[in-house]
């Protein structure tokens, strides 16, 4: 007697009516194909009588198919004709929770008139109007960062509000994850899951996601190999094994800003022209000035005080005290605007930096009549002067001079030198086209390395480094460590003396890289050393700032703030050591998830699966069965990852193929002990399948060997039967029961 919950009834598309399947064809057709996280599917062919007439006619697409209390979508409904000539329509149906999963959707909203997409980059409140001056210091942002998730609050961003009354029940610890929620749930749960180390399987309405250790469950069932299942098939692939690469995490960025610089140096007119003293405070505040910008503040200066950086003017009726100075100060403006060490109102240049200071202050001056500052400042900190200022030449009476080939920075194979890969990792200056002996700093700073010695070729050296951490060292032109004249710790501007060249060049590198490791990279371009010509140019050496402009500059590093070096010993030691490209994840902050994304996602174990073929029982996504393979040495658990076959509810003892992933170290063990028993045994029953490489070619390692005949002229054996001695060994073990051993 069957039971009623294992019959299956399809119900009409208007959901008014069910119609029952004729028992008989689901005794010869009906297959059932589920698998943790992808398929689950019921297939099954329907015959058209007069009795099932009603069945037959309803079995239309996206019809409702009712089986062992869960509901399936027809999505494939195809006509045929059997052996008997009568009319058939073979069913593929879905589980319904995976439309209604296409039907859970997170979208991006483009933008449409009614909800247009606004960029605003202006500022409010005018405070800070033509605000892009850069300031000192250095910046250190996260370039990728994006917020992370559990995935159970994913889940919810889906789930919550749905129009499809689905739900979800979720059991395990996960990482949280920087993954973007869009698209829709089933497409999102296929492609994440893995991430997140999940497995998902449907019940009704409700989608049960577990973690490993949540989806098995014991059921004390136990499998004998060659006992209770009569074939076995092993995928195993290792085509695309990684044990072994780089990860890199955290993407960063660190600015490194100047604001500003030395200036050149000058408070005072020179002859009654302000404009070297403009030019000097907008080189010290790092504001880049226009020839129009200097004739404006000219004349400003020349409106209010005509060039008198002490005069007094009114109170304008207030009593706030009297205007001062250059441009006209009232005292409390001033104190307000004002930046240290530039704090004194009667000294020309300290008022205009005080201007410089004022939020766009070129639209609150006019050059024709008096003003009124207003807005906050845009800096209060302290001016900090760049050590040595801007760039210069080693040898200043010569300058840039003129360089051969041979002498300038980058690969040259054809410079006739013979340097290893033809790369130059710095500047030459010869003492025939560079004439002198008083070497001179191109750059200011502090000396940080003097008097040190390089092997091959480098000789004595010193290294001078900048507030930013670039490093200048200079080389082989010191004969001796005295002919260096600078100490560590020594502050340096731009052309002081730092020694006498006493050899035929100097020769310059420029690098941000640690000294002296950064001598490792000597002949490598690969990004360690600058090309010094392209710095000291671009640096504006010589000009002294005679064009307005500035010597304010953002150096950019970018960098991963997480990395380490993945090796999987366990599997080096079993398959050799695999190498695989570095792994990169930009948004990924925390070292923990990291790691916990790379062991979720790199293939570091063969991609393998345990199929049984032909056993009469059955079970669950999740059941834990114990294989028991005495002659192979297995003695474990595994865990059941999918079923395919016929119900014993519609086929008494209906054989199934049951899949077994490996997705623990007991499923390793597993195809390991495989693996081995067909590399050392030939046996005459031939039940497992062994798929190497991609899983596509079939090898037969268990030929039977009796069935292979001699033809040798010289075979004298009746039935051309031919065993090795190793083999004959086995046998002789195998009958006297030394390796197969009843367990009763």
């Amino acid at each position: 007697m069957i039971e009623e919950n294992k019959y299956i009834y399809i119900e009409s598309l208007d959901g008014k009516k069910r119609f029952r399947v004729d028992f008989n064809d689901l005794n010869k057709t009906f297959s059932r194909d589920f698998k943790v996280n992808t398929t689950y599917e019921v297939s099954f062919t329907l015959t058209y009588t007069e009795q099932y007439k009603d069945v037959f006619n309803v079995a239309k697409p996206k019809a409702i198919v009712w089986y062992n209390g869960e509901t399936y979508a027809i999505q494939e409904a195809e006509p045929g004709i059997d052996e008997k000539g009568l009319t058939t329509k073979t069913l593929t149906c879905s589980h319904t929770i995976i439309d209604k999963m296409k039907n859970i959707r997170q979208d991006k909203q483009e933008p449409t008139e009614d909800n247009p997409e606004i960029t605003n980059t202006s500022t409010t409140g005018g405070s800070n109007d033509d605000n892009s001056t850069p300031k000192d210091g250095t910046t250190v942002k996260k370039t990728a960062e994006k917020e992370t998730y559990s995935l159970e609050s994913c889940l919810h961003k889906f789930i919550d509000g749905n129009d499809q009354g689905v739900s979800f029940d979720i059991k395990g610890n996960f990482p949280q994850m920087s993954i973007d929620v869009i698209g829709s749930l089933y497409e999102w749960m296929n492609n994440n899951l893995k991430s997140f180390g999940a497995y998902w399987v449907p019940q009704g309405n409700v989608i049960h996601v577990y973690d490993l250790d949540n989806l098995k469950h014991p059921t004390g069932k136990v499998f004998r190999y060659m006992n209770n299942m009569t074939n076995a098939d092993v995928q195993y692939n290792v085509r695309n094994i990684v044990n072994d690469c780089w990860v890199y995490g955290g993407k960063m960025e660190k600015d490194i800003t100047v604001a500003g610089g030395s200036g050149n140096g000058i408070s005072e007119p020179q002859n009654g022209d302000w404009t070297p003293v403009i030019q000097n405070a907008a080189s010290l505040v790092g504001e880049h000035l226009s020839q129009a910008d200097i004739n404006l503040v000219l004349a400003q200066i020349n409106l209010e005080s005509g060039g008198n950086e002490t005069i007094l003017g009114g109170t304008d009726g207030l009593a706030d005290g009297r205007a001062t100075g250059l441009l006209q100060f009232k005292p409390g403006t001033f104190n307000y605007y004002c930046r240290p060490p530039y704090t004194t109102i009667t000294h020309g240049l300290d008022q205009i930096i005080a201007l410089f200071n004022v939020p766009n202050w070129r639209n609150q001056i006019t050059g024709h009549s008096g003003w009124s500052p207003h807005g906050a400042p845009v800096s209060k900190d302290t001016i900090q002067v760049s050590t040595g200022g801007g760039w210069g030449w080693p040898f200043p009476s010569t300058g840039e001079g003129h360089f051969d080939i041979g002498q300038t920075f980058g690969t040259h194979p054809q410079d006739g030198v013979g340097r290893e890969n033809g790369f130059h990792d710095g500047l030459d200056f010869g003492s025939i086209d560079h004439p002198g002996s008083e070497v001179h700093a191109v750059h200011g700073g502090t000396c940080t390395i003097s008097r040190a010695w390089g092997s091959g070729g480098i000789n004595w050296y010193c290294v001078i480094t900048d507030s930013t951490g670039l490093n200048v060292e200079y080389q082989e032109a010191f004969g001796s460590a005295s002919n260096i004249t600078v100490n560590v710790g020594q502050k340096v501007n731009t052309g002081d003396v730092i020694g006498y060249r006493t050899t035929d060049h100097l020769h310059l590198g420029i690098t941000r890289s640690p000294i002296p490791s950064a001598f490792s990279h000597a002949f490598n371009n690969d990004g360690t050393w600058l090309d010094p010509l392209a710095t000291i140019k671009n640096g504006g050496a010589g000009s002294g700032g005679s064009d307005g402009g500035t010597t304010s500059s953002t150096t950019t590093e970018v960098y991963y703030a997480l990395h380490f070096h993945y090796e999987d010993q366990d599997s080096i030691n079993k398959y050799g050591r695999h190498r695989g490209k570095p792994i990169v994840e930009d948004s990924i902050y925390d070292m923990d998830i990291l790691k916990q994304y790379v062991e979720n996602t790199v293939q570091h174990e063969p991609l393998t699966t345990l199929t049984i073929k032909g056993i009469t029982d059955s079970g669950n996504d999740g059941d834990v069965w114990h294989l028991i393979a005495p002659e192979l040495g297995i003695d474990t658990d595994v865990t059941l990852m999918g079923i395919k076959g016929n119900d014993d509810a519609f086929l008494p003892k209906a054989e199934q193929d049951l899949s077994f992933n490996n997705l623990g170290v007991a499923m390793q063990d597993v195809n390991a002990a495989i693996w081995n028993d067909i590399n050392e045994v030939n046996t005459n029953i031939n039940p497992l399948n062994i798929y190497g490489g991609s899983g596509q070619s079939q090898e037969n390692h268990f030929s039977n060997q009796s069935n292979k005949k001699d033809t040798g002229s010289n075979n004298k054996d009746s039935d051309g039967t031919k065993y090795s001695e190793n083999q004959m060994k086995q046998i002789e073990q195998i009958t006297s029961g030394e390796r197969a051993k009843w367990n009763g």
